[in-house]
């Protein structure tokens, strides 16, 4: 237990960094991901939840944006883990980036919504970091959640008598 806590703790200290060399990029995501593939509802609701009130606190958009999108990603996810295997690389690499650009299109209608100064327009570079991101980070954490926590969890299961 020590070990999956102390992983989590150490991913979401990375992504906090990550958002600081990358920001408005969501670096959460593949790990709500990677928590919903495994079957940990309640710690993807727990961290879920810690990791949309870093970021609707370090954003400029008015609250809601980031619960609106956790909201579309588990839903997304839910719906599209019914028809198809939710662990295949190709099923995850589609998902990606659907996400990537429902976030870009949710900032969009967000930020004309409050009128903001700056113009705001859809482009294919920060979509593309975004799909990157979630998907080279959702390998990295998946392979090392399956092989360092998910054998820890099973290996220590009790035989029945």
């Amino acid at each position: 237990m020590f070990k999956h806590t102390a992983f989590w703790i150490f991913f979401t200290i990375v992504g906090i960094w990550g958002q600081f060399f990358l920001p408005g990029t969501d670096f959460f995501s593949p790990g709500l991901v990677v928590l919903l593939q495994f079957g940990f509802i309640n710690t993807a609701f727990w961290l879920g939840c810690l990791w949309m009130l870093l970021l609707e606190g370090t954003g400029n958009l008015a609250f809601g944006t980031v619960i609106l999108y956790y909201a579309g990603l588990i839903m997304t996810y839910s719906l599209a883990s019914m028809f198809f295997e939710a662990r295949n690389v190709l099923f995850m690499a589609f998902l990606f980036l659907f996400l990537a650009v429902f976030k870009k299109g949710l900032v969009l209608v967000m930020a004309g919504m409050q009128d903001l100064g700056q113009p705001v327009h859809m482009d294919a570079e920060s979509v593309l970091v975004q799909f990157a991101v979630h998907f080279i980070l959702w390998m990295l954490i998946y392979n090392l959640f399956n092989k360092y926590i998910m054998h820890e969890l099973v290996r220590r299961k009790k035989p029945a008598a």
